[in-house]
């Protein structure tokens, strides 16, 4: 939800004023038009007046003219327009959709949400005041007048709150985890470690428990110092020793293993095979950040991918019940 008011603003607007004329000649060229309908969304109207004045407000339209440089033709910036004017135009059907979902529900803009929008605008584009805005919005002539961008502003909350509440989205430990996985795997951190495997003979209970009274054996011998090589000898387990990278086994045990310290035993903890015990012999660091200190950032990822989907998939459902008819 965001709105920029400034001098690159007015320049893209003085910039395609003209092709927006001839783009909207049709109208101009019939005894002085001053409006017509663009699109009808059910029993509601989008006028020309506000297409065209979304288009020279875009911020796409004004990437599009920079990139298109001081050398670019009319026909050129005309065909620039044409194509924000399809984006302008489904925005507005959008907002008109989502504004009368959002009336269902009761779902408004205050005026504190406004004022508070308002000061961020202000200060985002670098005026000292909400004033100065205000003057900047007039003089620039995008909008008939203050009240109308004060509208405007109501309306973009209204969309963002209600997109915001009637939106299904969510992204949970187990995604947040599963991405840091993916983003650290084939990386060189790695923990050397020997491992015991201790797998019960039998389904029942008293079998784990067997199972489970030697690990913890092995375990306190282990933490006694005994040496990894001794004790697998001891009880016929060959090749313990290994290096175990992210993703290479179940989150839980990957958790314990990369928080232990060389020479700290880990264990013992349930697994699909029945229990292990590692003992970690040396840690291999990597510039990876550690899962602790990469979550947040990779949650507010996945959230924002989270909501954009949401809201794609909220739109979409809104138009397949609505009755659209674009008229440009």
């Amino acid at each position: 939800m965001r709105r920029r008011v400034g001098a690159r603003a007015r320049v893209v607007s003085g910039i395609v004023g003209l092709a927006i004329a001839s783009l909207a000649g049709a109208a101009s060229a019939a005894p002085e038009l001053l409006d017509r309908v663009a699109a009808v969304v059910d029993d509601e109207i989008v006028l020309l007046s506000e297409v065209d004045r979304g288009v020279r407000s875009s911020p796409q339209l004004a990437e599009a003219i920079q990139k298109l440089g001081q050398s670019a033709t009319e026909q050129q910036i005309e065909q620039k327009l044409v194509e924000i004017r399809a984006l302008v135009i489904d925005e507005l059907v959008d907002t008109t959709l989502i504004r009368r979902e959002a009336a269902k529900f009761q779902i408004t803009a205050s005026e504190a949400d406004i004022q508070r929008y308002l000061q961020q605008l202000a200060s985002g584009n670098g005026y000292k005041s909400v004033s100065e805005l205000r003057q900047a919005v007039v003089a620039s002539g995008d909008f008939g007048s203050w009240d109308e961008y004060r509208k405007d502003i109501r309306d973009q909350i209204t969309v963002y709150k209600a997109t915001s509440m009637l939106a299904t989205w969510s992204v949970t430990e187990a995604q947040v985890r599963e991405y840091y996985r993916k983003m650290a795997r084939g990386e060189d951190a790695r923990v050397e470690v020997d491992r015991f495997v201790f797998t019960p003979e039998g389904d029942d209970a008293a079998a784990r428990d067997s199972a489970f009274v030697a690990a913890q054996t092995i375990s306190r011998r282990l933490r006694d110092g005994e040496a990894g090589e001794a004790v697998a000898s001891s009880i016929g387990q060959e090749g313990v020793r290994r290096a175990i990278g992210r993703g290479e086994v179940a989150p839980s045990l990957e958790d314990a293993i990369f928080a232990a310290r060389p020479g700290e035993v880990v264990g013992p903890l349930a697994s699909g095979q029945g229990f292990v015990v590692f003992k970690v012999v040396r840690l291999r660091a990597s510039e990876v950040l550690s899962y602790e200190k990469a979550k947040d950032a990779i949650r507010a990822r996945l959230e924002a991918e989270a909501y954009e989907k949401s809201e794609r998939d909220f739109r979409e459902k809104l138009r397949s019940k609505a009755h659209i008819d674009i008229r440009l």
